[in-house]
């Protein structure tokens, strides 16, 4: 066998998760932190990764370190195939109460507020073991999904389309609302499309440089909104616009949440902006893992409970 797979004879398992851990994090006592071990151990592990290998794989940078051409490869690689490895090695029988697995999702600060909180409360009461790590919306994060970096994406159906290959779900139907400063003058109960594009607006980038949902319709009116506030987060743009004139046109479950605060009121927006589907995306590949299928389980009880 060793004939077979003569790479694989130099180097072991538990060499490839500390491998993982190096390259992701970039980092030595970080990544020994991982592995509860101390930092002289997983320098050690480093040096022999190296000589396994033939490469330096990580080197120095500033502060700190930067992966080599071929570690960016070999991070990529071991994205694939450490969750197969893990599937094909282990029992496909998950049991929440004493699993230790670690879930990857990928969102705004949207889903972290709105689906992962609820989901990790779950967690905590019927899986207290189970790990789970928020990775930030990028352009790269169906990929991810593709990849085996990310277990689940939460995010707008159909911005940007996910790739055709992955499995797609809409969790519900989401409205918009328009929050504004507690001590805005304005007092009505619905904004006018007149009212609406005249005023100065905070906006959260998702697409394209846009609040997608909501810019794409209005451009095929031939309108566009006042911006003056850009941001690539929900929560931040809200409490920017306090003590401020300016609009935030925020999806309904949080605009819930922040408006149990005294800073803000909610509008109602333009009848021209309607509602959007919020989806879960994930690979085929894990649709029949009994771990991620608990997960997504816990993930959609969160949305009804919206």
């Amino acid at each position: 066998m060793a004939q077979q797979f003569p790479n694989l004879s130099r180097i072991d398992l538990n060499q490839l998760l500390a491998l993982q851990a190096l390259l992701e994090e970039k980092h030595i006592t970080r990544a020994a932190a991982r592995f509860s071990l101390s930092q002289p151990a997983m320098s050690r592990v480093l040096g022999r990764l190296r000589s396994a290998i033939g490469d330096d794989l990580l080197v120095r940078s500033g502060v700190g370190y930067e992966r080599t051409p071929r570690g960016d490869r070999l991070l990529r690689e071991l994205e694939v195939l450490l969750p197969r490895l893990n599937a094909v090695i282990g029992s496909n029988d998950f049991d929440p109460s004493t699993s230790q697995q670690r879930f990857r999702v990928t969102g705004t600060d949207y889903a972290a507020a709105v689906i992962v909180r609820g989901t990790v409360q779950i967690c905590r009461k019927f899986a207290p073991g189970v790990r789970v790590e928020v990775i930030g919306w990028t352009e790269d994060s169906y990929r991810y999904v593709e990849m085996g970096r990310c277990d689940v994406a939460l995010g707008v159906g159909s911005v940007p389309t996910p790739p055709k290959g992955l499995k797609v779900e809409v969790l519900y139907h989401e409205h918009f609302v328009c929050l504004i400063s507690a001590d805005c003058k304005f007092r009505g109960k619905r904004f006018s499309l007149n009212e609406y594009l005249h005023r100065p607006h905070a906006v959260v980038a998702t697409a394209e440089g846009q609040q997608t949902m909501i810019d794409r319709p209005l451009a095929d009116l031939g309108k566009a909104r006042n911006i003056v506030l850009q941001s690539p987060y929900f929560m931040a743009t809200a409490l920017n616009i306090v003590g401020t004139d300016l609009i935030f046109t925020a999806p309904m479950r949080l605009a819930l949440e922040l408006s149990k605060l005294s800073h803000f009121r909610q509008v109602l927006p333009p009848q021209e902006i309607g509602d959007f589907p919020y989806t879960m995306i994930w690979h085929p590949r894990l649709s029949g893992d009994s771990g991620h299928a608990w997960f997504r389980d816990q993930i959609r009880t969160t949305a009804k409970q919206g």
